[in-house]
C-alpha cells in the first residue's frame, strides 16, 4: 500500500513561497528600555571596552616591527632592544587579560539580556494562550505544528539578542576603534583599503534579504511538519487502524523535503555572503599594502605607521565583513521575531466592563438567541427562547445536531451569540465576570480532560483550584469524599502522558467527582454518563439526583428513563425549540416515544472495588479515544542523560548521510580551503618582509607585483573555496536530518501501541525532531569542517614554521595542547550547561502543550491562575538555569582571545631575542611569527564554536536515544499471508494477554470463542472486563498468541490487508483536520476508486447527507481538531460509520456505537447494522439492550475472563452475569 501512495501525485504546494509576516517587527521587539536601559548600556560598554583591545594590540606589533627595523639600521644595544621588547610582549599580554575579564562579563549581560527577551516573549504567548476566545482555536488549523515551530523561533530570538548581539556590539566597537587607529597613522591607507566597505555592505545586505525570505519559508514549512508529527503521536490508534500511517509518512516526507529546499536557499546566501566577503576582505589587503608601500617610499610613513595602519586597516576589513556575515545571521532573528509577532496579532475587541454580582446565580434565560460558530456560515440556534428552571431538574433533548450541546457552550460565554440575549438573574452573559460564571455553573462535557503527570486525586482537585493557593492546600478528605460519590479508588494512581491512563468511563466519573466537589448553584451534564456501563451509571445518575435535588441541574441527554413526569424539559430540534414544559406533555412526541424504554430490576448497589487504571492512547488528553484499554504505572522518575561524544554520533548516524561522496567532497574543499589560509599567510609573511626591505631602501617594485598577483590568486581561490565548502556542507547537514526525521518517523509509525504506552511526550518529541534537529546541522556543517580545516592548518602551519625555524616553532607548538586541552575542558563544562537548559526548555514547552490542549476545561473551571502560576514557576526555573548557561559560555568566547595574547606575546619575545642575536633573519622570523600566531589563533577559536556543537550534541543524542529506543516493531511489520475465505472468521483459543507496561496482571485470561462470517455478535461486561482489549488484539494493535483470523495465525496476516478487512467504529470517533470527504477516505489504498454516487449513498445509509448537503462546502466542509466543536457528537459517530462502511470491509467493529446518538438516529443505526447481518460478520461492543437483541451471539466478560455466552433471551433467562449487568441497582447513599 505504501508503494501506491508514494506513486501518487505530489501534494499539492503550501502558500509558505507568499507568507506574509509582520516586518515591522525586529529582533528588539521585546525590548523594554525604561527597564532594559542599564542592561543594554552596561553591556554596550564591556563589549566596546574589549574591541579596544586589538587596536592596542595592533599599535603595539607596530611599535615592536619599528623596534627592530630602528636596531637593523641603528645597530642599537641588543639589551636595550630585548628590554623594550619584553615591556611591549607584556602588554599584548596584559591587554589580553584584561580582555578576557571584559568578553566574558560582557557575553554574560548580553547572554542574559537574551535570557530577558525570551522570558517575555514566553510570558506573552502564554499570555495570549489564555486570553484568546474559544473562537481562535476553532479557526487555527494548525495549532499545535505553530506552536512548535513559534518556540524555536523565540530560541533564535534569544540567540539574536544574546550571543549575536554581543559580537555586533564588539564588532562595532572594534570597527570605530580600528577606523580611528588607522586614520591616526595614516588616513591615505585607511581610505584606499576601505574602497572595498561600501561593496562589503551592499554583499551583506542583499544576501541578509535572501535570507530572511528562504528562512521564513523553512519555518513554515516546518511547522506543517509539526502539526503531521503531532497528530500522528498524539493519535496513533486512529493512524493505525484506519491505514493512515502511509499516507502520513508520505505528507510528512514531503514537507520536510521542500523544507529541505527553503534551507538549500538559506546556506547558499550565507555562503555566498560569505565567500564573497572574504575574497573582498584579503583583496583589500593588497590594495592597501601596494599603496602602503609606495607611501613609505616616498617618506609620508615610517615602517612603523605602515604596520601599525596596516594590520589595523586589514582588520577592520575583516571586522567590516564579520559585522555583515552577523547581520545575514541576525536576519534568521529577525524572521523569527516577524513569526512571533504575526502568531501574537490579534484583532482587538472592544472590552466591556464586567461585574461579579455578589449572589449566587439563579435564573437563566435565552431570549431569541441566534448563533453560529465562527469557523462556520450554518446558523446553528436559530431565534432560541427559552427559560431554565430554577432549583429543578431542566432536561434539553433532541436529534443530533439539534444544537442541545452548542446551548451549555453559550450559557459558559465560551461563544458569543450574533442575535437576542442569553441573561443570568437579567444581566447580559456577555456583562458578566467569566470568573462569576466558572464559580457559580459548571459544565461536565462528554468527553472530559484529564491532565497529565497529575493523580486521579489531583485531577478532582482541579476543579476547585481556583478556590485555593496551591493543591496542597485543598482538603484531602473533600476529594476523597467526592471521589466516593462517583466510585472512584486508587486516588494516588500518577496519571501519566500515555502511561497508567483511564478507560472513557472512569474519566467520566472523575468528572463528576470534580462537580461534586465544587458543587456550584447549577449544573450542567452534558451526555456525562456515555462511556459509563449500565450499573454505574444508575448508581451514579440516582446519586446525583438526590445530591442536586432543590438545586438548578441541567442535563442534556439522548436516554429519557429516568426524567420524572415533573421535570422540566426543552424539546430541540435543527436549532428552534420546539417545545418546552414539563415531562408529561411531551411522553407521545415522536422524540420521546422512538426512544427504547428499558425496565431495570432491582438489585443491590455493587461495593466499589479497586479498578486497574486503563490505557489512555490520547496522551494529549483528547476526547476522541478508544476507551477500556489497560495498562500500568510506568517509573515517573526522569534519569540524568549522558550526552554521547560528536563522534559516536556521527558514527551511529552514518548510515542516514546520504550522499556521502559529496560530503566527502565538502570535507576535501574544507582542506584546501584551510590549506589556502597558511599559504596566504606565507604570502602575508612575504609582503612584511618585502616593506621591511622597502624601509631600509632596497628596490622591491617587481617583487611587489609577484608576491601581490600571488596574494590576489590565493584570495579568489580562498573565496571560492569558502564559498563551496560551507554550502556543501550545509546542504549535507540538511540531507542529514531530513534523513534522521524522516527515519525517526517512520519508526515511530511501525510501533504497535506499547510503545506508546511509555512515558512519551508529544511535544517533546515534536520538538526535538522539527527544532532540536537544526541545532544538529552544526555537526556536519561546522564541527567535520573546523576538525578538518584545524587540523590541515595546524599541521601545515607547525611543519612549515619548524623547516622555517625549529627554535621558535617549537616554542609555539607548546601552546597546541594547551589550547585543545582549553577547549576540552571547556566543552565537557558547556555540555553539562546545555543540556540543563534545553531540559528545562523542553519542559516549559510542555506546559504550554498542556495548556492548549485543554483550554476549554481550564475556563469551565477557570483554573487559569493555576497554570500561570505553573508556568511562570517554570519559567523562573528556566531563567535561573538560563543565568548559570550565560556565566558559563561567556567565558568560552573569551578564553580563545587570552590563549592567543600570552603565546604571541612569548613568541614575539622569544623571536626577537633569536633576531636580535641574528640567530634568524627578519625574514625568517616575520615568516614563523606569522605562521605560528595565525596556526595559535585558528586552534583557540574553535571555542567560540563550541555551544553551537554543544546544542547539535545534545540534539544528536536524544534523536539516537529515540532511534534504539523505536527498534521497528514486528507487531506492524510482520506477516505476508492473505487469507482465503473461511467459515469461522475471529477465533480465539484460550487466549491469555497482558500489556507489556504490565505483563503481571493479565487482561484476558483463558479466552477461548468463535465468530463465524457474517455472524453478528455482541461484547458485554463492565467497564476494564476486557471489551476493547479484544478489539485491540483483532487490529493487532497489541501482539498476541492464539489468535486467528479466516483461520490464519493474527500474527502472520498481512497487516494492510487486514486492516483494510477491518473497519471499526469508536465510540469516540477522532478525525483530522481536513475536509469530510478526506476524512471519509483516510488512509484507503489509493488503488480503490470510490465513486461520488458510493459516497452518497453511504452518507444517506447513516442519515448524513442532507445535513452535509446543507453545508454552504458540502462534503468539502474543514472539520477536525477545533472545528469538532461545530459537528456534533452524534454527527461524528454516524460520519465514523459511514467512514467504516465505505471501506467495504469483511468484519465490522462497532464500540458503543450508539452512545452518543438521539433516539430516532440511534434507533436507524441499530436498523442499520441489523441490516448488515448475514453481510458482514460484526462484531460489536455494547451496553444497550435494544443492540444485545439484534447480536446472533452475545459474549460476556467479567474481569478478563469469558463468563458465559449465547442469544441475548437465552442468557437473560439464565439470571447469569448478563442479568446482573443490565438490571437496575438498588440505590443505598
Amino acid at each position: 500500500m505504501k508503494a501506491e501512495i508514494d506513486e501518487k501525485e505530489p501534494f499539492p504546494e503550501t502558500d509558505a513561497d507568499n507568507l506574509e509576516v509582520d516586518v515591522s517587527k525586529n529582533v528588539f521587539m521585546f525590548v523594554e528600555l525604561s527597564k532594559d536601559w542599564p542592561i543594554i548600556i552596561l553591556g554596550v560598554l564591556l563589549m566596546a571596552a574589549s574591541a579596544a583591545a586589538t587596536p592596542i594590540n595592533t599599535y603595539v606589533y607596530g611599535k615592536i616591527m619599528g623596534q627592530l627595523s630602528e636596531f637593523y639600521i641603528n645597530g642599537s644595544s641588543y639589551h636595550l632592544f630585548i628590554n623594550q621588547i619584553g615591556r611591549l610582549c607584556g602588554v599584548l599580554i596584559g591587554v589580553g587579560g584584561a580582555k578576557l575579564i571584559l568578553v566574558w562579563m560582557g557575553m554574560f549581560i548580553w547572554l542574559k539580556f537574551g535570557e530577558i527577551q525570551q522570558h517575555r516573549a514566553r510570558e506573552e504567548i502564554f499570555d495570549k494562550i489564555l486570553k484568546e476566545p474559544t473562537s481562535w482555536y476553532d479557526l487555527n488549523t494548525n495549532l499545535m505544528g505553530e506552536m512548535t515551530q513559534v518556540n524555536r523561533c523565540i530560541e533564535e530570538l534569544r540567540s539574536g539578542n544574546g550571543e549575536i548581539m554581543a559580537n555586533i556590539v564588539q564588532t562595532c566597537g572594534l570597527v570605530i576603534s580600528l577606523i580611528i587607529m588607522s586614520f591616526y597613522q595614516s588616513w591615505q591607507i585607511t581610505l584606499i583599503v576601505m574602497a572595498s566597505a561600501p561593496v562589503m555592505a551592499v554583499v551583506g545586505w542583499y544576501f541578509g534579504k535572501l535570507t530572511y525570505k528562504a528562512q521564513e519559508q523553512e519555518n513554515e514549512y516546518t511547522s506543517q511538519a509539526s502539526k503531521i508529527l503531532d497528530w500522528c503521536l498524539v493519535n496513533p490508534i486512529s493512524v493505525r487502524i484506519f491505514n493512515g500511517k502511509y499516507i502520513e509518512l508520505s505528507k510528512f516526507n514531503h514537507i520536510v523535503n521542500t523544507s529541505a529546499k527553503s534551507y538549500y536557499k538559506v546556506a547558499n546566501a550565507i555562503a555566498a555572503n560569505s565567500g564573497v566577503l572574504k575574497f573582498l576582505t584579503l583583496m583589500m589587503f593588497v590594495q592597501g599594502f601596494w599603496f602602503g608601500v609606495y607611501l613609505m617610499q616616498k617618506g609620508r610613513v615610517t615602517i612603523g605607521q605602515l604596520f601599525t595602519t596596516f594590520s589595523s586597516t586589514l582588520m577592520l576589513g575583516q571586522t567590516i565583513s564579520g559585522v555583515t556575515s552577523l547581520l545575514a545571521v541576525l536576519n534568521t532573528s529577525h524572521a523569527a521575531a516577524g513569526k512571533i509577532a504575526k502568531y501574537l496579532q490579534t484583532e482587538e475587541e472592544p472590552q466591556l466592563a464586567t461585574c461579579y454580582p455578589s449572589y449566587s446565580v439563579d435564573n437563566i434565560e435565552f431570549d431569541n438567541v441566534t448563533f453560529k460558530y465562527p469557523s462556520r456560515d450554518e446558523i446553528i440556534l436559530k431565534g432560541v427562547t427559552f427559560k431554565i428552571q430554577q432549583n429543578r431538574f431542566n432536561y434539553i433533548i433532541g436529534k443530533s445536531g439539534a444544537g442541545k450541546s452548542t446551548i451549555p457552550l453559550i450559557i459558559m460565554n465560551l461563544y458569543p451569540t450574533i442575535g437576542g440575549a442569553v441573561r443570568i438573574d437579567g444581566i447580559p452573559i456577555q456583562y458578566l465576570d467569566p470568573k462569576y460564571i466558572a464559580q457559580n455553573i459548571t459544565l461536565l462535557q462528554q468527553n472530559p480532560v484529564m491532565f497529565n503527570n497529575k493523580t486521579i486525586l489531583e485531577n478532582i482537585a482541579l476543579g476547585v483550584i481556583d478556590d485555593y493557593d496551591t493543591l496542597e492546600d485543598i482538603p484531602r478528605h473533600l476529594v476523597e469524599k467526592a471521589a466516593k460519590f462517583s466510585l472512584l479508588s486508587d486516588l494516588d494512581l500518577d496519571m501519566k502522558v500515555s502511561g497508567s491512563s483511564l478507560s472513557g468511563g472512569q474519566q467520566q466519573r472523575i468528572s463528576i467527582a470534580r462537580a461534586y466537589l465544587k458543587d456550584s448553584p447549577v449544573l450542567i451534564m452534558d451526555e456525562s454518563f456515555s462511556a459509563l456501563d449500565n450499573q454505574n451509571k444508575q448508581v451514579l445518575f440516582q446519586r446525583i439526583k438526590k445530591w442536586r435535588n432543590g438545586k438548578t441541574t441541567i442535563f442534556i441527554t439522548h436516554e429519557y428513563d429516568n426524567i420524572e413526569d415533573d421535570d422540566f424539559v426543552i424539546i430541540m430540534e435543527h436549532g428552534n425549540v420546539k417545545d418546552q414544559g414539563e415531562f408529561i406533555k411531551f411522553k407521545n412526541d415522536e422524540v420521546v416515544t422512538s426512544y427504547k424504554a428499558q425496565a431495570y430490576e432491582e438489585v443491590k448497589e455493587p461495593e466499589v472495588t479497586k479498578e486497574k487504571a486503563h490505557t489512555n492512547y490520547d496522551y494529549k488528553t483528547n476526547p476522541y479515544i478508544l476507551k477500556d484499554l489497560e495498562s500500568a504505572s510506568i517509573d515517573e522518575d526522569k534519569e540524568e542523560e549522558k550526552l554521547m561524544g560528536v563522534i559516536a554520533i556521527l558514527k551511529y548516524c552514518s548510515s542516514s548521510i546520504t550522499r556521502k561522496w559529496l560530503l566527502a567532497l565538502g570535507v576535501l574543499i574544507s582542506l584546501l580551503e584551510g590549506a589556502a589560509n597558511p599559504i596566504f599567510s606565507y604570502c602575508f609573511s612575504k609582503l612584511l618582509a618585502i616593506s621591511m626591505e622597502a624601509s631600509i631602501g632596497v628596490n622591491v617594485t617587481s617583487k611587489i607585483v609577484v608576491w601581490s598577483c600571488i596574494s590576489l590568486s590565493i584570495a579568489g581561490f580562498t573565496g571560492i573555496s569558502t564559498y563551496l565548502s560551507e554550502f556543501i556542507l550545509q546542504y549535507c547537514s540538511e540531507n542529514w536530518i531530513v534523513s534522521l526525521r524522516q527515519m525517526s518517523f517512520d519508526k515511530i509509525n511501525n510501533q504497535d501501541m506499547s510503545y506508546f504506552n511509555s512515558k512519551l511526550e508529544p511535544a517533546e518529541i515534536t520538538t526535538l525532531l522539527m527544532n532540536d534537529t537544526r541545532d544538529l546541522r552544526s555537526l556536519v556543517s561546522q564541527y567535520i569542517s573546523l576538525v578538518t580545516t584545524l587540523v590541515t592548518m595546524v599541521l601545515i602551519g607547525v611543519i612549515w614554521s619548524i623547516v622555517t625555524g625549529w627554535k621558535l616553532a617549537l616554542v609555539g607548538i607548546a601552546f597546541v595542547p594547551l589550547v585543545l586541552l582549553v577547549t576540552c575542558a571547556y566543552g565537557i563544562i558547556l555540555e553539562i550547561a546545555e543540556n540543563k537548559y534545553k531540559t528545562s526548555v523542553v519542559d516549559v514547552e510542555t506546559q504550554i502543550h498542556q495548556t492548549m490542549t485543554s483550554i476549554k476545561t481550564i475556563r469551565l473551571f477557570h483554573m487559569n491562575r493555576y497554570f500561570k502560576e505553573s508556568y511562570d514557576e517554570a519559567l523562573v526555573g528556566l531563567k535561573s538555569v538560563g543565568t548559570y548557561r550565560a556565566f558559563q559560555t561567556g567565558i568560552g568566547f573569551a578564553i580563545s582571545d587570552l590563549c592567543s595574547a600570552i603565546s604571541q606575546g612569548i613568541i614575539l619575545f622569544y623571536g626577537m631575542q633569536l633576531a636580535g642575536k641574528f640567530q634568524y633573519s627578519y625574514f625568517q622570523l616575520l615568516e614563523v611569527i606569522t605562521l605560528l600566531t595565525f596556526t595559535i589563533s585558528n586552534a583557540s577559536s574553535l571555542i567560540n564554536h563550541l555551544p553551537d556543537i554543544a546544542r547539535g550534541q545534545r540534539a544528536g543524542t536524544f534523536v539516537v536515544k529515540l532511534l534504539e529506543s523505536t527498534p521497528i516493531s514486528k507487531v506492524e511489520t510482520e506477516g505476508k499471508i492473505i487469507p482465503r475465505p473461511s467459515d469461522k472468521a475471529i477465533s480465539f483459543n484460550n487466549v491469555t494477554f497482558a500489556y507489556p507496561s504490565d505483563l503481571l496482571e493479565p487482561k484476558l485470561k483463558n479466552v477461548t470463542f468463535d465468530i463465524n462470517i457474517n455472524e453478528t455478535v455482541g461484547l458485554v461486561g463492565e467497564s476494564g472486563s476486557g471489551k476493547s482489549t479484544i478489539i485491540s488484539i483483532l487490529l493487532r494493535l497489541y501482539g498476541a498468541k492464539s489468535v486467528k483470523l479466516f483461520n490464519e495465525d493474527i500474527s502472520q496476516i498481512d497487516i494492510d490487508w487486514l486492516r483494510e478487512t477491518i473497519g471499526i467504529v469508536p465510540q469516540f470517533p477522532k478525525f483530522f483536520d481536513g475536509s469530510i470527504y478526506d476524512n471519509l477516505l483516510y488512509g484507503m489504498n489509493p488503488i480503490r476508486i470510490v465513486s461520488e454516487q458510493e459516497v452518497t449513498n453511504v452518507l444517506k445509509l447513516v442519515n448524513m447527507y442532507e445535513f452535509i448537503v446543507s453545508l454552504p462546502e458540502g462534503i468539502q466542509t474543514c472539520i477536525g481538531e477545533g472545528s469538532n466543536s461545530l459537528v456534533s457528537g452524534g454527527q461524528l459517530q454516524r460520519l465514523s460509520i459511514a467512514r467504516a462502511i465505505l471501506r467495504n470491509p469483511k468484519i465490522l467493529i462497532f464500540d458503543e456505537c450508539t452512545s452518543n446518538l438521539d433516539p430516532i438516529n440511534s434507533k436507524q443505526i441499530i436498523k442499520l447494522i441489523e441490516s448488515l447481518n448475514g453481510k458482514f460478520t460484526i462484531l460489536f461492543i455494547t451496553h444497550d439492550k435494544e443492540m444485545m437483541r439484534i447480536a446472533d451471539n452475545l459474549i460476556v466478560l467479567k474481569n478478563g475472563k469469558l463468563v458465559e455466552q449465547g442469544s441475548y433471551l437465552q442468557l437473560i433467562s439464565s439470571k447469569g452475569e448478563l442479568s446482573e449487568i443490565t438490571k437496575s441497582p438498588d440505590i443505598f447513599l
